[in-house]
């Protein structure tokens, strides 16, 4: 039992249940938001139209990410548990730690879980996008127009996003063998040493969702050029704001990853992993983790999820027409 191996865990299990109670409390906030919202139209009789955009649509897609969020630190938690009940002999003999279904099913919703976050972050800039679209009238289909501002579009569009990130969950256990036993750790976690399955997870859950930003971000740009409108062209600019927001939270957060790729290419230079590269590697992904949280609540300024406590109904509809941003 290392005291280093004992501070670096419990720090990574501190750090995720920070977050997940922080997800969570911004995951009620959202629900609130949404009741509110749906109570106070209902009171005045009136339709929200200072946007081609419901921001209904907004909190739905940000309360998915939440969700994404919380369920992600759980199933981090109950995996650092394990490690940490193996790092305590007195504890460890009284508990089952070694290789089997459980324990490759928790990494495998990990590996869900991680897909489906980016993929949260992909579908707020398709929002961004299809927002544009409609308020600068670039697309004559007055039909697709509609649909940009249909609710359950988007419902449908989360539905799908997770079954992707389950599709994409086969072939990391039956083809690529992404997922291996670490007996140090005394869970189950990606495996470094099957290049072909760390390249695999490394494709499906991070880099084709942020170059799909990327690319809407550039078409964004194209965009703006297009736009003659002042009004709509700040609007558009306030929204590109907003994607490169969720760019920069990626790539900063993905400088974190850098000591798993260092321990990477040393495993392929040299043969050998270093005896503490898992347990960087889990700290790295707690301290990621914790980024994304903060960060998105920073994007979607979450205090305004609270609903203002007096005004006049001037002040109330600006309130109410402001989407989460």
């Amino acid at each position: 039992m290392s005291g280093t191996n004992i501070l670096m865990n419990c720090s990574t299990l501190a750090i995720h249940i920070f977050s997940m109670v922080i997800s969570l409390i911004i995951l009620g906030l959202i629900v609130y938001r949404f009741h509110y919202n749906k109570l106070y139209r209902r009171q005045i009789h009136i339709q929200i139209s200072s946007s081609p955009f419901d921001d209904q649509i907004s909190l739905i897609l940000i309360g998915n990410t939440y969700l994404v969020f919380s369920i992600y630190h759980l199933a981090w938690l109950s995996i650092i548990f394990r490690t940490f009940i193996g790092d305590f002999s007195l504890l460890k003999d009284h508990f089952y730690l070694g290789d089997s279904k459980l324990c490759r099913i928790q990494v495998g919703i990990i590996f869900f879980l991680t897909s489906q976050m980016y993929h949260s972050f992909l579908l707020q800039a398709l929002y961004r996008l299809f927002k544009i679209i409609s308020m600068s009238r670039l697309t004559p289909i007055k039909l697709f127009q509609m649909s940009l501002n249909n609710i359950p579009i988007y419902i449908l569009m989360i539905i799908f996003s997770w079954l992707i990130s389950f599709l994409v969950l086969i072939p990391a256990y039956t083809t690529f063998h992404v997922f291996s036993y670490f007996p140090q750790q005394y869970h189950c976690l990606i495996s470094f040493t099957h290049i072909k399955g760390f390249i695999y997870s490394l494709l499906v859950c991070y880099l084709i969702p942020v170059c799909l930003i990327l690319y809407i971000y550039f078409h964004l740009i194209m965009y703006i050029r297009r736009l003659p409108n002042c009004g709509i062209l700040l609007q558009t600019k306030r929204e590109i704001t907003i994607i490169k927001f969720i760019l920069k939270i990626c790539l900063v957060m993905s400088i974190l990853g850098f000591p798993t790729l260092f321990f990477l290419f040393q495993f392929i230079i040299t043969g050998e992993m270093h005896p503490f590269a898992d347990r960087i590697h889990e700290l790295c992904v707690s301290i990621n983790a914790l980024g994304f949280t903060f960060g998105f609540s920073i994007l979607n300024s979450f205090t305004q999820l609270l609903p203002p406590l007096s005004a006049d109904e001037d002040s109330s509809m600006i309130n109410l027409r402001s989407v989460i941003t």
